[in-house]
């Protein structure tokens, strides 16, 4: 599931925030920040509701932290784990 959650993630970097990167040079290691793909904070919040309305959850105030983006597989595993726990 981190997988597809991972293919998401890029598909929405390269596709829905203004970033000139392809999905191919994304590396899910790499940090969300500075030296990795380089997203500003106006870009992680436009992220953070595309995130929301893709995955159909929404980020409580202290999940808005930057523990969970560190980069896409942490971010990947945050997310799983977030729809894992919620209730049907």
């Amino acid at each position: 599931m981190v997988d597809n959650i991972i293919a998401q993630l890029k598909n929405i970097i390269v596709e829905e925030l203004d970033v000139n990167c392809e999905l191919e040079d994304i590396d899910e290691k790499a940090s969300l920040f500075e030296e990795g793909l380089g997203l500003d904070s106006v870009t992680i919040m436009e992220f953070i509701a595309l995130i929301e309305r893709s995955f159909s959850f929404q980020f409580s105030d202290e999940e808005l932290n930057m523990e969970p983006f560190k980069n896409l597989q942490t971010l990947a595993d945050f997310i799983s784990t977030k729809l894992g726990t919620q209730s049907v």
